[in-house]
């Protein structure tokens, strides 16, 4: 059973990931929590503190359940990363393209206008591309990634095009247009990739 912080949390990220933080009141969190105003202020100082807590929680689960699969020992680099790659995609579908990447959805809304914000999810992002940037090492090691290739500069350009393919998805709400770009992505690496 889940603790009352547990609840608040829950609700909080799920109403943030699909309103965003300023369109999700303090009181639709407590509706959709079933707690008390008392509680919620007794875990978290303020919206702030909560939705920062809510942040951190939502990385968690992005280490747990996407980034692991750019670190699975004794797997293939480059199946590691469209691992990455479709598991979005799955996901996209088994949800409608509702809700898009909840990273790429508080980057877009709080990083002109929060720093608080800015700097967490500059952090989480780099947290991702670092996964990325490790898995390619890993192929430049092994002598599959082609000679002179610039990692990090390619690391970045699959992690914009991933939030671009996830962007595309939900704008349209159809999991294939997003599935066409991340397959678009794997045409690309084709070309970095040696046989």
């Amino acid at each position: 059973m889940a603790t009352t912080r547990e609840q608040i949390l829950d609700a909080a990220g799920r109403l943030i990931h699909l309103r965003g933080f300023h369109n999700t009141s303090v009181g639709d969190i407590l509706r959709e929590s079933g707690v008390g105003k008392g509680n919620l202020y007794y875990y978290f100082k303020s919206k702030d503190d909560l939705g920062y807590a809510a942040l951190d929680r939502m990385l968690g689960r992005i280490q747990e359940e996407v980034l692991e699969r750019l670190s699975a020992s004794g797997v293939d680099p480059w199946k590691q990363v469209e691992s990455f790659l479709d598991s979005a995609v799955e996901r996209a579908r088994k949800e409608g393209c509702v809700g898009g990447c909840p990273l790429g959805n508080l980057a877009l809304e709080m990083s002109d206008i929060h720093e608080g914000f800015r700097t967490r999810l500059s952090d989480g992002f780099l947290q991702v591309r670092s996964k990325i940037q490790s898995a390619l090492d890993r192929a430049n090691r092994e002598g599959t990634l082609r000679d002179g290739t610039d990692i990090p500069r390619l690391a970045n350009f699959i992690l914009a095009a991933f939030e671009g393919a996830f962007m595309m998805g939900k704008l349209h709400r159809d999991a294939e247009v997003m599935a066409s770009v991340v397959d678009e992505l794997k045409a690309h690496l084709v070309h970095y990739r040696v046989v």
